[in-house]
């Protein structure tokens, strides 16, 4: 065999591990964890609606606490996602009770003390 054809059966090889690493390797690093996306805030004349998917890849039914914290008032929810569910969560606040404009959104997984995620709006 000439030098350039090994050279050439070589390059396939590494190219074919690679293919086979990035197609199969995200599959086998998905984790115990739990996730926030989609986030949106929208304004309307006369509200903002904040809301976001809550993801459970956690290999096991997941009890969440969501808190709003709205001008100094504490609104909470508690859902239950089973495996591989999404959550998708909405909380409308009027122009009338924003206060101060800053709303600050917290999720909890149970048995935990801190929040896994947080986020403050600044809606004014």
């Amino acid at each position: 065999m000439s030098r350039l054809r090994i050279i050439y059966i070589a390059s396939l090889v590494v190219l074919a591990v690679l293919i086979i690493t990035t197609v199969f390797r995200p599959m086998a690093t998905i984790g115990e964890y739990s996730g926030v996306q989609r986030a949106q805030l929208l304004q309307t004349e006369d509200e903002w609606i904040i809301q976001f998917d809550l993801i459970n890849h956690e290999g096991k039914e997941q009890n969440y606490t969501i808190t709003a914290l709205v001008d100094g008032k504490q609104y909470t929810e508690d859902v239950t996602i089973l495996e591989g569910r999404i959550f998708t969560y909405i909380h409308r606040i009027s122009h009338d009770t924003a206060g101060n404009g800053d709303v600050t959104f917290a999720i909890y997984k149970q048995g935990e003390t801190g929040p896994f995620k947080q986020v403050t709006y600044y809606l004014k």
